[in-house]
Order: structure tokens, then C-alpha cells, then sequence
């Protein structure tokens, strides 16, 4: 009877760590694909929560209010004669955008005057601030822009062509490579997700250090353990391609390569860690500590080119800088192998350096055990020799 509950509690011991395997690397990375993907599926911020207050209320107000209300960016939802009514509302989270048209707005515009309309923004939200102020000028120049130009033509006879070339004398084409959508889930969904399964990764690494016998059996287990992870990151990449329209214009080759090689450099990176620290649990939360960081020092969000120096360099040695970087531009850009090996051997020099550190502590701390478990039996055999004598 005590053997087969012994036996009955090995088999749950091994399922548990199958279950939790595939829970830190296959559940959590695909559920999040989906949650994100969900979440980020509109691609670009519409219906900003906006209040307008207009002094003037004239046809020329009307028609700028006219204007925002049919642009699917804002969403007015407050009208109001009090201007301090914008900052409340933006202040109580009720709006995100405020516009205040002045009592001489046709007045001015009809003069040939530049109204001046007030805009608020929200500043606690950099995306929602950037997307309104980007749509907003556009709305307030074309209005402007098409009043005047009515005014040549109708009073001064000017033809129509004419008048355009003295309303614009330069003309500016403008081509948004790469995102021409403007979609927010093309550049960041890859960068978050990847920042995810950094962390299940790292944690898998110190997972997988038992007390092995040989460094072999560990090196083993690493490369299982990153090729497991690059699946898992390929299909939760994968789900946001094939489902949530995110485009990939690379080859899948050095995809799926520089994925291996980050996968398995994160995974090393984990083992290193549980052999330095020896309590499981402890080695885990440092790993998921330590990897966390790097997808804000990354420059993903916020470029490296505007970080102080020190950050810059602080970056050229984290993986994740050298993974989720060059993937963004595999999947918006198409670039080829030429910007792609650097990356590669970059991660196979930054492996070795985990895989040969590993070894070198793994030896060391063998060496000291076995010492000092040489010197306990010397110094245990002299006690028993003693005894023996003395008796």
C-alpha cells in the first residue's frame, strides 16, 4: 500500500511540472496574444470624449463643430457656454479633448484674420493627445484654407486653380511607409507580447535545474526548453498575423531563427540564474525581475535616440532590444537577412557566454561540495577512529 502511494505521488509530481510547463510557456503567451489582439482590434483611437463651448455661434462655429462631430476621432459628448467647464470635465476623466471657438471667430475668419480656437488635451494620455491634435489642426487648416480660397474666387474672380496655387504656393506629398494605416496594435502588439514571454521563458529556465548529475543534462534541457519557447512565441506572433490583420512582410526563415536563438538565450539567461541562486523560488523572481525592465529600457515605446547615453548603452546588451526591434521591422518593414545577421550572431555570442558561465558555476559549486563533503567525512572519520581507540 505504501509503495503505490508513493508511486501515485511521483506520477502527480511529474504532471504537475508537465501542467505548469505548458501553463508558463503555451497558455499564458497565446491567451495574452488573443486579449491583446482583442483589445488593440479597432488599430487606431476613435471617439475621444470631447466637450465644445462656443461664444460665438455663428454659421462659420457651426460649421467647424459640424466638422469634428462627422470626424470619427472625436466623439462630442458635452456642450457648454463656461470655459471652465474644459478643465473640469478633462480633470473628472468626463472628456479627453476641449475646444473653446472664441465670440470673434467669423469675425475674424470673414477679416482675413487667423481665429485663434482653443484646444484642450488631456496631456495623462500621450496617444489619445497626439491622435486629437494630429486630426484637429488638419480640421482647423482646411476650414480656413477653403473659406479663403471661396473669398479669392468669389470676389476676386480668381480661378479656382489659381487660387489654390496662392492659398498652398508649396506643396508637400507625404508617404507614411510601413504603417500607412496608422494602426497602434502593428508596432506595439509585438513588443508587448514579446515582453510577456520573456518573463514565462526566464521563469522556465530556473524551473529546469533539478540536481543533475552531469552540466550535460541541464544543456539538454535549455535547448528543449528554448525550441518549446519559440513555438509558443512563433504561434502567439502568428495568432495577431492571421487573425488581428497585423502584417508580416519578412521571410519566415529569419523569423523563425532569430526567434530560436532569442528563445534560447532567455531560457540560458534563467538557468544562470538558479545556479547562482540556489531556493527555486527566490531564482525565479529574480529572473522575472530583472527581464521585466527591458522592454522599457528597449526603447520599443520610447526611442533609445532620445534616452541619455548611459541608457543607450545599457541597451546594446539586453536581448530583448535585439529581438523585438529587429521583429517589429521583420513584420512592418520586409527587411532582409543583411539587417538580420548581425542580430544572430549577436545572440549566439550572448549564448555561449550564458552556457559558458553556467558551466563554469555548475563545476564550481560541484568542486566546493564535494570538498567540503570530503573534509565532513575526513573529519568524521577521525572522530569514529577516536571513539574507537578510546573504547
Amino acid at each position: 500500500m505504501k509503495d503505490k502511494i508513493l508511486t501515485f505521488m511521483k506520477i502527480g509530481l511529474k504532471v504537475k511540472s508537465v501542467l505548469t510547463f505548458i501553463f508558463f510557456i503555451f497558455l499564458i503567451p497565446i491567451a495574452c496574444s488573443f486579449i491583446l489582439g482583442n483589445e488593440m482590434r479597432e488599430g487606431e483611437i476613435k471617439n475621444i470624449p470631447t466637450i465644445i463651448v462656443d461664444h460665438d455661434n455663428s454659421s462659420y462655429s457651426q460649421m467647424l463643430i459640424k466638422e469634428i462631430k462627422n470626424n470619427e476621432i472625436f466623439n462630442v459628448t458635452d456642450y457648454s457656454q463656461d470655459d471652465y467647464d474644459v478643465k473640469k470635465l478633462i480633470e473628472n476623466n468626463k472628456v479627453r479633448v476641449g475646444v473653446i471657438i472664441p465670440q470673434s471667430f467669423a469675425k475674424d475668419l470673414t477679416g482675413g484674420n487667423a481665429p485663434k480656437v482653443l484646444v484642450f488635451y488631456d496631456g495623462s494620455q500621450m496617444s489619445i493627445t497626439s491622435a486629437a491634435k494630429s486630426r484637429m489642426d488638419e480640421i482647423l487648416l482646411s476650414i480656413k484654407t477653403g473659406y479663403i480660397q471661396k473669398v479669392m474666387q468669389g470676389k476676386l474672380g480668381v480661378m479656382p486653380e489659381v487660387s489654390r496655387n496662392y492659398m498652398l504656393p508649396m506643396y508637400f506629398n507625404y508617404r507614411l511607409l510601413n504603417n500607412p494605416a496608422r494602426n497602434y496594435s502593428n508596432f506595439l502588439n509585438i513588443g508587448m507580447l514579446i515582453s510577456v514571454v520573456q518573463v514565462c521563458f526566464v521563469m522556465l529556465g530556473a524551473d529546469l535545474v533539478r540536481k543533475e548529475k552531469h552540466y550535460v543534462s541541464i544543456w539538454i534541457k535549455t535547448i528543449l526548453g528554448g525550441l518549446a519557447g519559440a513555438a509558443s512565441t512563433l504561434i502567439t506572433l502568428g495568432i495577431q498575423v492571421k487573425y488581428f490583420g497585423v502584417p508580416f512582410r519578412g521571410t519566415t526563415k529569419e523569423t523563425v531563427l532569430l526567434t530560436i536563438l532569442f528563445c534560447i538565450a532567455i531560457v540560458s539567461y534563467g538557468v544562470l540564474i538558479r545556479l547562482i541562486v540556489t531556493q527555486k523560488i527566490l531564482s525565479i523572481q529574480i529572473g522575472a525581475v530583472t527581464v521585466l525592465p527591458t522592454s522599457i529600457l528597449g526603447g520599443y515605446t520610447f526611442p533609445l535616440l532620445a534616452m541619455p547615453p548611459f541608457f543607450q548603452s545599457l541597451s546594446n546588451v539586453l536581448p530583448f532590444v535585439h529581438y523585438a526591434g529587429p521583429m517589429r521591422r521583420i513584420f512592418l518593414n520586409g527587411i532582409g537577412p543583411n539587417y538580420i545577421n548581425p542580430e544572430i550572431n549577436w545572440f549566439i555570442k550572448f549564448i555561449l557566454c550564458m552556457w559558458v558561465f553556467s558551466l563554469g558555476i555548475f563545476y564550481t559549486k560541484k568542486a566546493v561540495k564535494s570538498g567540503y563533503n570530503h573534509i565532513k567525512n575526513k573529519k568524521n572519520s577521525i572522530q569514529n577512529t577516536g571513539e574507537a581507540v578510546e573504547v
